[in-house]
């Protein structure tokens, strides 16, 4: 079964790209134990040793933190404002400032001081996206991965990548979404059911977002799915005697969708709304919504169903 997600605590300041250190503690995490964790969660961390008073660390400091937020989260980059907790900086054997160390499963693998050309610091910030595996460590290409692996059938790997990207903030709502599926794929849909609740409770920001609006939309379809009823033959069968037995062709509609078949399902649906857009309050209508936001805005059939829809309610 897909694995729940981390627990809340998990989702803290440890996996932001750019953090403060505050405390002996904070360095320890930020720096030391994030860094010795794998990406997405993990990786490389760039320190910058700074303080206040310190001129050109106002010239470095920028240039650090604009190229570690191109990285998209690959390297993280943790200041310390060594007037604030020199027993760092004594640790460090820091003797001047500016002062940048790399870490990197939990060592100091690289460092240098003073102000680089840009080009030097820029090379130090991709030798520490190179020791992440590279651009595609980040979190938004570890949601790629896992979608993908749900979309060949892997559903304990995807679930596995989609349990560990929970531990980001901000991508948090997007992989519990995609754990969600997991659970639809897996036939748990009471376990889908919490998720949906989880994200509607704690992520009502996110709930527009098209990943998070695919799974509550799927897993809303799926509750809704008749039990019993006429099997697809003898719904066919109906539907050969009248045209217009729209029922029939709802139910019918219903239960491809249920077999996997959306592309079927659409199309009957969008033929009751065809010959009678008002029949049961627009019930093919709104169910048509609903399998569109299933699908995704970017898949092809929910763009084609969309203009036929579009066409159908403009007649």
């Amino acid at each position: 079964p897909p694995p729940p997600p981390p627990a809340a605590a998990a989702a803290t300041s440890t996996t932001l790209p750019i953090v403060e250190v505050r405390s002996p503690q904070d360095f320890d995490d930020l720096c030391v134990r994030a860094s010795a964790t794998p990406p997405p969660v993990g990786g490389p961390v760039i320190l910058d040793l700074y303080a206040d008073w310190c001129g050109p660390c106002k010239q470095l400091t920028p240039k650090l933190e604009a190229l570690v937020t191109a990285a998209g989260g690959t390297v993280r980059l943790a200041k310390v404002n060594v007037d604030n907790l020199p027993e760092i900086a004594q640790a460090l054997q820091v003797a001047s400032l500016p002062t940048v160390m790399l870490l990197h499963g939990g060592k100091i693998v690289d460092s240098f001081k003073g102000v680089l050309p840009d080009d030097k610091v820029k090379e130090f910030v991709d030798k520490a996206v190179a020791l992440a595996g590279g651009p595609d460590a980040s979190g938004p290409k570890a949601l790629e991965e896992a979608a993908a692996l749900l979309e060949g059938g892997d559903i304990p790997a995807a679930a596995a990548k989609y349990a560990e990207i929970c531990a980001l903030p901000e991508l948090a709502a997007a992989a519990k979404a995609g754990l969600a599926l997991c659970a639809l794929q897996d036939d748990q849909l009471s376990a889908a059911q919490d998720l949906v609740a989880d994200l509607t409770k704690n992520h009502a920001a996110d709930l527009e977002a098209p990943p998070v609006r695919k799974a509550i939309a799927a897993v809303a379809l799926a509750v809704d799915a008749p039990e019993g009823g006429r099997p697809v033959s003898e719904l066919r069968l109906a539907l050969e005697a009248d045209r217009d037995d729209h029922a029939a062709r709802y139910e019918l509609a219903q239960r491809l969708l249920v077999s996997g078949e959306q592309a079927d399902a659409i199309d009957e649906l969008l033929l009751i709304v065809r010959r009678d857009k008002a029949w049961s309050d627009g019930a093919a209508r709104l169910l048509l919504l609903k399998v569109f936001d299933a699908l995704g805005s970017g898949h092809e059939l929910t763009k084609k169903g969309r203009r036929r829809l579009s066409n159908f309610l403009n007649i």
